[in-house]
């Protein structure tokens, strides 16, 4: 077999593989590329798997006969960015496991595997799928809420509901939630689960207008449109019921602002001590930002448009927790503050709901100097 195609197009296709094939894995035909081609149609089928996530890609190809082998992906990639021609050229002679990759003045001889010990890609029946679009946008307003403990697999995922209404996503970790809306055409009546890193690796290989037909293979969700395709393994189990907590938060006042103005102000003001915590201070039209730590202060203040309730108080919550939160986001934003400090930030797509904590450390010991200051000193005995 003999097959000749773009060489371009096959080093793009190659490099979105080697993402997904492990570089380490007791399986070494998983650190491969399983090249297919289809002499018929003229398509060379690219695919790529850790047993979390499978990418299949099809590129135009002129091929005399089908064949099927597996190509180291490091090795492929790095071979395709040395060549210099407009095409390339694989010759491989079944059965024996080694392949001629031309292009140009430059050849390589390298090893290859049989296909046979490959896993296959499963795809669903088409009539079993609903067209989606906005992976990417919705990716990014969930994904980086979910939990990073391994002890926790469920927390680790996005729960992706399809509704009457269309797509929702979901994502808490114990200390926040999110919620975020899709595709308000994907309707339908099934709740699935999938690994936020999953969910963040299929966003980085599309863009908000691919429109994929997406269905289930009973253990997968597998995402498709032409010459593509991509399936993530999915998890079963209780998630929790992010409705009824939302439904129960009933905040004491709430403030309207603007995004790019809240996450300018966090940043500025937790410059001092990335990891500390930071105090929101609301005085009816006027929101503060305050941060202390050893390497020094900073008070930042910021208007803010009063919509509900009396906005008065000291609330305090954990900087590096709360900035990729307004990092999703863009446009207004509804802040409030809901008993026990639960802070909610509101805009058209998306929900984000955060426990607060107690002061910091700084502000702690600055009441209790305060306390020690105004305590009157002890009468003497006569």
């Amino acid at each position: 077999m003999k097959l000749t195609t773009n060489r371009a197009e096959l080093l793009c296709a190659a490099k979105r593989g080697e993402n997904i094939a492990p570089h380490a894995s007791a399986l070494d035909v998983l650190k491969g590329l399983l090249l297919e081609t289809d002499a018929a149609n003229g398509v060379l089928t690219m695919t790529a798997t850790n047993l979390e996530v499978a990418l299949e890609q099809k590129i135009p190809c002129a091929v005399p006969e089908n064949d099927a082998f597996v190509l180291n992906a490091r090795l492929a990639v790095a071979m395709l960015e040395k060549l210099s021609g407009e095409t390339v050229s694989m010759e491989h002679i079944p059965g024996k496991p080694q392949l001629y990759l031309s292009s140009g003045d430059a050849e390589y001889l390298v090893p290859v595997w049989e296909r046979a010990s490959y896993p296959k890609l499963e795809i669903p029946f088409p009539e079993d799928t609903v067209k989606v679009t906005g992976i990417p946008g919705m990716a990014r307003r969930t994904v980086f809420a979910a939990a990073e403990d391994n002890s926790k697999p469920l927390m680790k995922c996005v729960n992706l509901k399809f509704t009457r209404d269309g797509l929702r996503a979901v994502v808490g970790n114990g200390s926040c939630i999110v919620t975020a809306r899709g595709d308000e055409k994907s309707t339908g009546d099934v709740s699935l689960l999938v690994p936020a890193l999953s969910l963040e690796k299929l966003a980085r290989l599309c863009t908000d207008e691919d429109t994929f037909q997406v269905g289930t293979t009973g253990k997968a969700i597998v995402f498709l449109k032409e010459n593509f395709a991509y399936s993530a393994r999915l998890l079963e189990g209780e998630y929790i019921d992010a409705e009824g907590l939302i439904g129960g938060v009933q905040n004491r006042f709430v403030v309207l602002t603007g995004v790019q103005e809240l996450r300018k102000a966090l940043d500025t003001a937790s410059c001092v001590d990335r990891d500390e915590k930071i105090c929101l201070r609301f005085e009816g039209q006027r929101l503060t930002f305050c941060c202390q730590s050893e390497n020094g202060n900073t008070v930042l203040p910021l208007d803010v448009i009063p919509l509900t309730g009396t906005p008065q108080g000291e609330y305090w919550y954990v900087s590096k927790h709360l900035m990729p939160c307004l990092k999703s986001l863009t446009g207004t934003v509804k802040l409030g503050v809901a008993q026990s400090g639960m802070l909610t930030l509101e805009t058209e797509d998306a929900y984000y709901l955060q426990t607060g904590v107690r002061p910091g450390f700084a502000a702690a010991a600055r009441k209790k100097e305060k306390k020690k200051a105004t305590k009157k000193p002890a009468k003497k005995a006569a």
